[in-house]
């Protein structure tokens, strides 16, 4: 039975906490019909943008196209069709430019070559060869082969629709060409390092904004997909939880249909970690601009569907102290040598900062991380994967890349996407190498390959003015109200029982 729309159950419902937002026309911006005013991002450009453009209006809308809901409009808008359904029943199938996004229906792969691959891979892009995908459909050939140039494993489809054929025979669950027939919607993704957050979470938030490419629909956030992951490899990661925020069915990869010619009534080929302009890995993005409403989206998207508290949820003190999490590492590299000593001018600061150490390591639950992340005001770590936390953290909060090894837009990109305040170490006078840095390739200096230590009066300044930004945010504040009445109520309840 196909799933009722959500508004509609939300409508019906005595206990739908959304009905505020019910027929308000809000939406997410990239429709055709939605209004700016009433899009979802809270996009703006207080900085300069250092000659990228000539006007302020044309930054924001730089920044939008580049990197919020503007993004996925640019990507449906590019759609076309590559092979053409001619009767009812026939195949499908549409691509963004450059193959970035595809989608089809009634679409054919044949995997019987895979046997006799007998080492696993994956990132390779000869699985498919001539005649191995298709759809009885009519194909533009000129206009398939002129989009498929970016031919990188990461970077678009190109290594495998390019190799699409027409079929005579219509592709359904009668079909004989069919081994199998998949009749659920398969999202088949190929993905980045799985052990390294900054990176695997480009998969995720790729998948993300795919969802919204693939088309505005009832069950555009369904959880009864497949999701096939394109390399024989088994799928490992203390990340994996996260897929369950797509998906309630088990993971795939092609493992699952080797040797067989397998029939999908629905496939998306999604947005990829590491494209051309893509999101997010390193893309240019015009200066002066933060707070992409795709970026939180997303993060409220995991955080929801995981179900990480929210603050408001684990607070009910009366006065509730600005909290900082400081990320520890116990990895060769970007140690910080006198992490103790900072840690104990945190707890001894007039301020009187609630103040936790952290280690999140490949076999921490990956729920309770973001537990961690969510009761964290600010958020401090040297240059590394542990920062990409920062996507989860309370609007209001500041993240303090202690010292960013040279590596300077990295983390401060990601955070001004996020729309999370940023601080990072200016005064290289005031932090101490432990040597040079030697990098593990070539053996040259290299600043990421060393450790430091940090100088505490500055790094307390630093952490003062991200404190400063914490208690003056809005959101903060409001927060701070909400509980301070949830714990005036429970005093009074208390009173009451006496």
């Amino acid at each position: 039975m196909e799933l009722q729309d959500e508004a509609q159950k939300c409508h019906s419902s005595n206990n739908c906490i959304y009905k505020n937002v019910l027929d308000t026309g809000l939406c997410w911006g990239y429709e055709t019909n939605c209004p700016q005013h009433l899009g979802y991002s809270n996009a703006h450009c207080p900085g300069d943008h250092k000659g990228w453009v000539s006007s302020k209006h044309q930054q924001l809308q730089t920044f939008i196209n580049q990197a919020d809901f503007g993004f996925v409009r640019q990507q449906i808008l590019s759609k076309t069709t590559m092979c053409e359904p001619t009767a009812d029943g026939e195949s499908l199938l549409e691509c963004s430019s450059y193959l970035q996004f595809c989608r089809g229906k009634n679409l054919y792969l044949d995997f019987r070559d895979l046997p006799a691959r007998k080492e696993s891979f994956r990132y390779k892009m000869d699985v498919l060869k001539k005649g191995q995908i298709g759809g009885k459909c009519k194909l533009d050939k000129f206009r398939l082969h002129s989009e498929a140039t970016h031919q990188s494993p990461l970077q678009s489809w190109a290594p495998e629709i390019q190799y699409f054929e027409e079929l005579s025979d219509t592709v359904n669950e009668e079909s004989q060409i069919c081994d199998v027939f998949i009749d659920k919607p398969t999202f088949i993704m190929k993905i980045d390092a799985t052990v390294n957050m900054y990176h695997h979470f480009c998969d995720f938030f790729n998948l993300y904004s795919s969802l919204h490419v693939n088309g505005t629909h009832s069950q555009m956030f369904s959880r009864d997909i497949n999701i096939l992951i394109w390399e024989t490899y088994a799928y490992h990661s203390n990340f994996g939880i996260t897929w369950s925020a797509f998906t309630q069915n088990p993971l795939m990869n092609l493992r699952t249909f080797q040797g067989k010619r397998v029939c999908f009534r629905e496939a998306v080929f999604p947005l990829l970690p590491r494209m051309i302009f893509g999101l997010y890995y390193n893309t240019p993005i015009v200066w002066g601009c933060k707070d992409s409403g795709l970026f939180h989206a997303f993060s409220k998207f995991i955080l929801h569907r995981l179900k990480i508290p929210k603050r408001t949820a684990i607070d009910h003190v009366a006065k509730p102290k600005i909290k900082i999490s400081l990320l520890s590492r116990n990895t060769q590299y970007r140690r910080i040598l006198n992490e103790q000593a900072l840690f104990d001018a945190l707890r001894l600061s007039p301020r009187q900062y609630s103040v936790k150490r952290v280690e999140f390591t490949h076999e921490t639950d990956f729920r309770h991380q973001l537990r961690v992340i969510q009761d964290t005001d600010i958020f401090i770590g040297m240059h590394g994967a542990g920062l990409t936390h920062l996507l989860f953290l309370p609007d209001w909060a500041a993240v303090f890349e202690l010292y960013n090894c040279g590596d300077e837009h990295c983390y401060a990109d990601l955070a001004r996407l996020r729309g999370i305040h940023y601080q990072t170490w200016t005064n290289h006078v005031k932090l101490q190498p432990q040597d040079e840095g030697h990098h593990p390739s070539d053996g040259g200096p290299h600043a990421k390959f060393t450790n430091y230590s940090f100088d505490k009066e500055e790094f307390l300044r630093i952490v003062d003015l991200a404190a400063d930004h914490v208690a003056n945010h809005p959101a903060y504040r409001h927060m701070l109200s909400h509980i301070r009445k949830s714990a005036t109520g429970s005093q009074h309840l208390r009173s009451d029982e006496l």
